[in-house]
């Protein structure tokens, strides 16, 4: 499949080898390309002072307000999700200047990963827009394949072309119930095994499938601010999708029983974050 790409983001630990082996070897059945994203800062050295305090608090406002903006709906849930992340935000603030410094400084470390992870996606993007491929596979290593994964991407490979838009976002590993995610009135089609939502919208960036131009969209918005790489990669998705919201043919599509297994969600994998 010469206009395919597969890109594999990770840090190089051991315990996820044989996950990594798995999305190689599917990539060797499918006659694509991978590239491994992976190289990062070794030490996070934090000498923790006021000023990291309020840049954690920056960023955990950040993320509440794009998060706000992104599921905006009128409905009750809405209404709901602005009230418990307005206690969410107050939590986390008590927290920040009541717990002790070990409590920040983990926090911070957090905070610091997934930026790291963010910049990963980014190089992967970068790397993509170098070549001459259309359509681009990012895989996370806590993606695991399933039975019919081959045979399943195989067959969207095939029927890409009768999606009729020329941005699509398509969501491979599921994460976060949709309804968590996605307003219902941005749903604009439900089939069997998928459905299509207008707009750019993501449970989480375990794996997604996009195409060059919406990558080339993305990444122009992505490049306006520093600010951006302050957001976990699946906030700043769904960030940038929000920033170019009146380009022409914006589609995202998330399917009902999704292609891989999302380890960390499902509980298959120890997720980084619970270190």
């Amino acid at each position: 499949m010469k206009d395919v790409s597969f890109y594999l983001i990770h840090n190089n630990s051991n315990d996820r080898i044989l996950l990594r082996n798995r999305i190689q070897n599917l990539a060797d059945k499918l006659s694509i390309d991978l590239i491994e994203i992976y190289k990062q800062k070794k030490n996070l050295k934090i000498k923790f002072t006021l000023k990291f305090k309020l840049k954690i608090l920056r960023i955990y406002l950040l993320r509440i307000i794009y998060d706000i903006k992104h599921k905006k709906d009128f409905s009750v849930n809405f209404f709901y999700l602005i009230l418990k992340s307005i206690f969410k935000l107050n939590k986390s603030i008590i927290k920040l200047f009541l717990k002790n410094k070990n409590h920040n400084i983990k926090a911070y470390r957090h905070i610091m990963i997934e930026s790291f992870v963010t910049k990963k996606h980014i190089r992967a993007w970068e790397h993509f827009l170098k070549s001459k491929k259309e359509i681009m596979v990012i895989f996370e290593d806590d993606v695991i394949c399933k039975n019919d994964t081959e045979k399943r991407l195989k067959d969207l490979f095939n029927k890409l072309k009768a999606f009729e838009s020329k941005n699509i976002f398509i969501d491979l590993a599921g994460g976060y119930k949709a309804e968590d995610v996605i307003p219902t009135r941005k749903i604009k089609k439900l089939e069997d095994k998928f459905f299509i939502v207008e707009g750019i919208y993501t449970n989480t960036a375990c794996s997604y499938l996009i195409n060059r131009n919406l990558i080339k969209l993305l990444y122009e918005e992505y490049q306006k601010t520093k600010l951006n790489n302050s957001l976990p990669i699946d906030h700043l998705i769904n960030k940038l999708g929000l920033k170019i919201l009146k380009k022409p043919n914006l589609l995202s599509i998330h399917f009902h029983n999704p292609l891989f297994t999302h380890g960390s969600f499902a509980g298959n994998i120890k997720s980084w974050q619970i270190n």
